[in-house]
């Protein structure tokens, strides 16, 4: 295994959480309590690996480290964007090496109300090496979907989904076991979802687990009913995952899986508005395991084909918004220059002054997304575009 011949089975417990840890005490609530009892829950479990999602604050990873450092010593956090990828991974065994590799697109930075943009989302990878087996921990956050019926982000989120499988997949192939951990904010339905298990040739922990102690079947994992930061009514849905591959000459068995991290004990309130899932995999020798290959043209082409339509969509609506604030900014520059040549008397001429200093502001701020911003969504998108043509082109060739 990875010139190393395992000499024993390997068992593995590994746990995904999306931690809501929101720095903003009205927005995300009993965060300070929530953090520490996270950090112990893990302190005293049996876990071998640990990541979260949602750390924005550097102060709640020190929280969780120090709690959670004597059972898994090893650690790392994933730095990218203006407040940070909110990714970090806990570990029993050291750990080796580190990447972060940043989605693009990544939202719109005008919409300062959702904050994805600020985030840099990508996917994190750390490789850890543990008798005589290579492993490989992703973590991810994928954008999230704020309206199901009237999604803005779809493209930008089959982008995202489609660069983690390949990133995947190319960084994957000297590992022994593969993990994919994290909240994908899609469902098993949807193409992204798909599109990632397809194209990286991952197993779903949940479905293929040999038993489990959840009484919940679908395994939902955000607005779940019993969750106290989610409405009673709500449906729930599955959107975090433990994602699996197994190397060549490697077996690799989901002996169970399970979503835990509800209810904090003693107290009123649940870990996070997410639960979250627990794998345990054993990892062993077998000769005669090969790694499978999906059949690109029943499985891996259809998917890229309609990924390609809708990414084409979204380039479509992504460049509407350059004539948008390209207009935008050429009215409030002429408006700021009217107000400027007309006479205006006393004591009107001070409020004037002050709306002609937010009308240039915002001129400037229509230039910068013209010419900044949504051009380097445009071209994320056009880049997203061309690699699925070209991994097309090879399938089909």
């Amino acid at each position: 295994m990875a010139g190393q011949k395992q000499q024993k089975d390997i068992g593995l417990k590994i746990l995904t959480l999306n931690c809501w840890g929101v720095p903003v005490p009205v927005v995300c609530k009993h965060r300070n309590e929530r953090m520490p009892a996270i950090g112990d829950a893990v302190a005293n479990s049996d876990l071998d690996v640990a990541v979260f999602q949602e750390i924005w604050h550097k102060g709640d990873f020190d929280i969780l480290k120090q709690r959670i450092s004597k059972t898994l010593p090893y650690s790392h956090y994933f730095y990218s964007g203006s407040i940070g990828s909110g990714l970090c991974v806990f570990s029993k065994w050291p750990i080796g090496q580190t990447l972060y590799h940043r989605f693009d697109p990544n939202g719109y930075a005008h919409k300062v109300q959702h904050g994805d943009w600020f985030g840099g989302k990508g996917v994190g990878l750390a490789v850890i090496t543990v008798g005589g087996v290579t492993l490989n921990v992703y973590i991810t956050h994928i954008h999230a979907e704020y309206n199901r019926e009237n999604d803005e982000y779809l493209a930008h989120r089959i982008a995202q989904a489609f660069s983690l499988s390949q990133f995947v997949k190319l960084t994957s192939l000297g590992a022994d076991l593969s993990l994919v951990c994290g909240d994908l904010n899609l469902e098993p339905v949807d193409l992204g979802y798909r599109l990632i298990l397809t194209n990286a040739g991952l197993g779903d922990c949940w479905l293929d687990k040999m038993t489990s102690d959840t009484s919940d079947k679908a395994g939902l994992t955000c607005d779940c009913p019993g969750n106290s930061y989610c409405p009673s009514k709500s449906a729930g849905k599955r959107i975090d995952y433990i994602l699996y591959k197994a190397g060549n000459g490697v077996e690799a068995t989901v002996s169970k899986c399970d979503v835990t991290m509800g209810r904090v004990p003693g107290k009123a309130f649940s870990y996070s508005d997410h639960e979250g899932v627990q794998a345990e995999i054993t990892v062993k020798n077998s000769q005669n395991s090969i790694v499978p290959t999906p059949d690109p043209k029943t499985e891996v082409t259809p998917l890229l084909e309609e990924s390609l339509g809708l990414l084409d969509e979204g380039l479509t609506v992504t460049r509407s918004g350059t004539r948008f604030f390209t207009i935008f900014a050429v009215l409030c520059l002429l408006l700021a220059y009217i107000i400027t040549v007309v006479h205006i008397p006393y004591p009107l001429d001070f409020f004037v002054g002050v709306f002609r200093v937010a009308l240039i502001l915002a001129t400037g701020y229509g230039v910068v997304q013209t010419l900044v911003m949504i051009r380097s969504e445009v071209h994320g998108l056009e880049a997203a575009r061309e690699d699925v043509k070209n991994l097309l082109q090879h399938l089909k060739s």
